[in-house]
Order: C-alpha cells, then structure tokens, then sequence
C-alpha cells in the first residue's frame, strides 16, 4: 500500500462505489498519466472523463480537476494534512480524509467505512443501521481501539478482516474472534 498522500487520495476517491479490481486494473495507467496534483490540475476534462470511462466514472472528472485545483491554489500542490482541510475538499468526506491522514501521512485514526462497521458492531454487539458517518458510538468505539503508533496496520488488517472473514456471509467457523464475538454467540449455541 503506498503512502503517499497523492496517491493515497486518488485510490480513495477511485474506489467510491467501484470495484477494487476494476480500480486496481485502471489505477496504475491513471497515475502514469496524471502522477501529481499538479498534473491532474492542468488536465483536460474531455481527456480525463475518456480515461475514466472503463470505471464508469466520467462524472467524476470535473470534480477530481476541481479537487487537484484546489490543492495547487490552497496547498501549493500538496494534499493537506488535516481533516478539516481535507473534508472542505470536492468529493473527500470523513471516511475518505481518515483513509488519507491513515495511510498517506501515517497517523493513528479509526477508518469506519460499511465492511469495518459491519466488524465492530457484529463482535460487540452494537445495534444500529446508520450510516458508519452518523453512528457516534460506532465511530468513538472505532477511535478508541485504534493502537497508538500502529494505526496504519490495524487498518489495513481490520479491512482485510472485514473483507476475507467477516463479510456479508460471514465464516464465523474460521474468525479468530468468534469466543469474543456477539454475532457468533447470539447464533450458535454453544461456543466451541
């Protein structure tokens, strides 16, 4: 995973409502073209909105040239490092601005997006359907579990987590966590 906050930022922003592997096929020729803010700032909406036809994003042209516009006036070209900076962005909401402040400039913050939240309230039993955004105990649990000076990795593992065991048919036979789970003792009787 690369740290860098540019690159960080335009995975992030790629991936909203897009398929990782469509995402991962397209995202190397997409930085080949574009590998600054400032290239993305100078770039031509009709060529930009081509280059992001295979992910069906073509919409998301003139925002992502507004966004890498923004950073060269309000930045000097540099993704801020901050998340009030970053949500006053087009297109980064909280989730999107802890992702980048995560792996892009490695600080410790909780990344809450549906596949985490889905972990979290499954093992300690919390009940809700709101969004992970609007959930404040689902997202003041997420903070406080955050190791200190490891915040980066336990990410990347809590997302690999809710994506390769507890996904939306969950192989509770396999989870490491099941003895501690809610999820897993509200559904078997007795806890191996």
């Amino acid at each position: 995973m690369s740290t860098d906050p540019y690159r960080v930022l335009l995975a992030e922003i790629l991936l909203q409502r897009t398929p990782a592997e469509r995402v991962a096929e397209f995202y190397p020729s997409f930085l080949k073209e574009y590998p600054t803010v400032t290239h993305l700032a100078s770039a031509n909406v009709k060529e930009l909105r081509k280059l992001l036809t295979p992910l069906g994003l073509q919409k998301r042209a003139q925002w992502l040239i507004e966004l890498a516009t923004r950073m060269v006036k309000e930045y000097g070209g540099h993704v801020p490092d901050r998340q009030d900076e970053l949500t006053k962005l087009p297109g980064v909401g909280s989730y999107t601005a802890n992702a980048i402040l995560c792996f892009g400039f490695r600080r410790d913050v909780s990344i809450v997006d549906v596949n985490v939240a889905r972990v979290l309230r499954r093992v300690f039993g919390l009940q809700g359907r709101r969004p992970p955004s609007r959930d404040e105990a689902l997202l003041k649990l997420a903070s406080d579990l955050v190791p200190r000076g490891s915040g980066p990795e336990y990410n990347e593992a809590l997302l690999d987590f809710a994506a390769l065991v507890c996904g939306p048919e969950p192989r509770c036979g396999e989870c490491p966590l099941s003895r501690l789970c809610n999820f897993y003792k509200e559904r078997v009787v007795e806890v191996i």
